[in-house]
């Protein structure tokens, strides 16, 4: 019996384009948990909603910046800064919140940061995340106690700036997990 190879050609084809989308599905789903895992470290003041952006740009190059475009990259590039500027104002508000110093709320922004980087090193995993409450509270307790004077508002300032730490890393995720969710709808 023959077959027409019309038949075949139209058999092949159908089978490419099933081929083609199971490798998209499987693409964006190794994507997608790539992203989480930028999102996750996050919290552990790893930069990883810069992170999520280079995997944006890489789908974008994969799939011919047909869906990713240039003006989807710049939205997550603004969505990145806006997770960077909401992590300091943020931090800062946090501390001020309770009646903190300037001085003590920016010394609990940069011991913050500071610890996040000294602790990393030297406790695995949750290091970063330690270094980042904890210099936020010895930053603002050490600056309001150096300022003022007084042992109970240094400790005020202290608790408050480690609540403005959480909330910072807490708009940093949400951030993150709106690039995420930009990047996801424009493939799906």
């Amino acid at each position: 019996m023959m077959t027409s190879g019309a038949g075949e050609a139209w058999t092949r084809s159908e089978k490419s384009e099933t081929v083609m989308s199971a490798l998209q599905i499987i693409g964006i789903i190794v994507l997608c948990l790539a992203m989480l895992l930028c999102l996750g470290l996050t919290v552990f003041s790893v930069p990883g909603n810069w992170l999520i952006l280079v995997l944006a740009v890489l789908a974008g190059a994969v799939e011919g910046f047909q869906k990713i475009n240039l003006f989807i990259i710049l939205a997550l590039l603004a969505l990145a800064l806006l997770g960077e500027l909401l992590e300091y104002l943020v931090g800062y508000a946090g501390a001020r919140a309770k009646g903190a110093s300037r001085w003590a709320s920016l010394a609990a922004i940069i011991s913050g940061i500071a610890g996040a980087f000294l602790l990393a090193g030297w406790i695995p995993i949750v290091g970063a995340l330690i270094g980042a409450f904890a210099g936020a509270f010895l930053g603002a307790f050490l600056a309001e106690f150096i300022s003022r004077g007084k042992p109970g508002q240094a400790y005020k300032a202290g608790v408050a700036a480690m609540f403005g730490r959480l909330g910072a890393i807490l708009s940093k995720l949400a951030m993150g997990a709106a690039m995420i969710a930009v990047v996801i709808y424009r493939l799906v």
